[in-house]
């Protein structure tokens, strides 16, 4: 009986614990943040929240392959600002270690989309990561 209720705590802590914050990040402006796919940064002097949501394409051409076309990838973001959301797709030119800019409602979105891909192996949509830095 007292095992069991031990496992019931340890379980409901858990449960309650670490996973009810997981899922949003603070940061200020400039201030450069990897978020998972699924996660939300909150700018905190701002009123702003954006959640990477997928990556909807990756065609950017492999590492140390030679290629006709550069590829791109595109990021799926959900960026919420005084009481509104909009879907945002943040686009990437292959070939390149720079991160690009977009710029959203006065805004400017500095990112990458990490990994790059490799010859021969396949990225898993949970593996990718969005390294973002909101400016004013």
């Amino acid at each position: 009986m007292k095992k069991s209720l031990i496992l019931v705590l340890i379980l409901f802590v858990f449960l309650f614990s670490g996973c009810a914050g997981s899922s949003e990040v603070k940061a200020s402006l400039g201030q450069e943040v990897s978020l998972p796919v699924g996660q939300t940064v909150v700018i905190t002097e701002q009123n702003l929240k954006i959640r990477f949501i997928e990556v909807s394409e990756d065609s950017r051409c492999p590492k140390d392959v030679t290629c006709v076309w550069e590829g791109m990838v595109s990021a799926v973001v959900e960026i919420s600002a005084d009481g509104s959301s909009q879907q945002l797709k943040l686009i990437q030119p292959g070939l390149t270690e720079k991160p690009a800019i977009e710029t959203h409602r006065g805004y400017q979105l500095t990112f990458k989309v990490e990994p790059y891909p490799e010859e021969g192996k396949e990225i898993a949509a949970n593996e990718y990561e969005l390294v973002l830095t909101v400016c004013k």
